[in-house]
């Protein structure tokens, strides 16, 4: 297993896909023709958060068990539950990486240093990094998995931008004015300046400007979603890597913005927005193609989406997923109150 050590690890164990037993799946019925799917209940002492999708049919969760913090996953067509990470430290993040089959699990034994632990599916561990920070900032690139980009905070909220290359265990420092950049592509970072998005080459450091008068942006891959206000609409664009609008449309009402946002393809947007200036904000799910909204759902709550195949997890503590083609909601997750 490689190392980078910035000093001392914490220690943890991993436990490569066993059964877990102590949490209790049972049979939900759903109306539809080819699968009938399960849910998962469990006590609110236990769970912690729900992470989103293992692969097309499990999601990952993180519980609390026997003084230690586990990442799971649940098969909703078998109720089947494995154990992919345990740490006696707190697990405080998992991300899913799009393309490679790897885990990322950041845990923290305390307030002054993380682990990044990078996993497979089966839990096996790949690579490993300790930070010293009071928190961290984690983008990973989702075209190569061997490139992280890291953000550590100090107390004083002074922060150290540095980019990890697992092929080789490195970590080097990247100058940059704004401590949440994003990837795009693999060489380059955007960011948010005053009002506009820019655009730095790691190799060079050039800087260049990718829109201007922005209200906020989501980068994926090699596209970048831009949300701005012009007049009493809202205008969305999707830019490629130089810039240049592959699509745009406007939005009339300007109260609705954008929460989340998912491209599942190259073609194809998913974000929700919701309304933040009604007393009981009202969400929807958004389907974009080509620069055009084929379908709108309302849901239930707004918060996190995350999306895999033809389906997605919504809500603010992901326990609903929505099929996006029939619109089927169905709550997969039950916690069970406190006694």
């Amino acid at each position: 297993m490689k190392k980078i050590l910035i000093p001392v690890v914490c220690t943890f164990f991993l436990v490569a896909c066993t059964q877990s037993k102590d949490l209790e799946a049972e049979e939900q019925p759903v109306e539809n023709q080819t699968e009938s799917l399960e849910k998962l209940t469990v006590s609110q002492d236990d769970v912690r958060f729900v992470v989103g999708w293992l692969n097309e049919t499990a999601i990952l969760f993180v519980d609390h068990k026997d003084d230690e913090d586990r990442l799971l996953s649940f098969d909703l067509k078998t109720g089947d539950i494995h154990t992919l990470f345990t740490a006696t430290a707190t697990i405080s993040e998992v991300q899913v990486h799009p393309t490679a089959s790897q885990l990322l699990v950041k845990t923290a034994e305390d307030s002054t240093e993380a682990i990044i632990h990078i996993v497979d599916h089966a839990g096996v561990p790949l690579n490993q990094i300790s930070v010293e920070s009071s928190e961290l900032e984690i983008q990973w690139n989702g075209i190569d998995a061997s490139q992280i980009l890291i953000t550590a905070f100090s107390d004083d909220w002074s922060y150290e931008i540095m980019r990890y290359d697992a092929n080789d265990d490195t970590l080097v420092a990247v100058d940059l004015a704004d401590p949440f950049p994003r990837w795009l592509g693999t060489e380059e970072l955007v960011y948010m300046g005053e009002t506009d998005v820019l655009k730095q080459s790691l190799s060079t450091g050039e800087e260049t400007t990718l829109a201007n008068n922005v209200n906020q942006f989501y980068s994926a891959t090699d596209q970048v979603l831009i949300e701005s206000f012009e007049d009493e609409q809202i205008r969305y664009a999707v830019l490629n890597t130089t810039g240049e609008e592959k699509s745009s449309w406007l939005v009339e009402d300007d109260s609705f913005v954008m929460d989340r946002a998912v491209f599942p393809d190259e073609h194809t947007l998913l974000m929700t927005i919701t309304n933040q200036t009604e007393m009981m904000p009202t969400s929807f799910l958004v389907k974009i193609q080509e620069g055009k909204e084929v379908k709108r759902q309302e849901l239930s709550e707004g918060g996190s989406l995350a999306c895999k195949g033809n389906k997605c997890l919504t809500g603010y503590s992901l326990d609903t997923w929505i099929d996006i083609k029939t619109g089927e909601m169905v709550k997969w997750l039950e916690v069970e109150p406190i006694e």
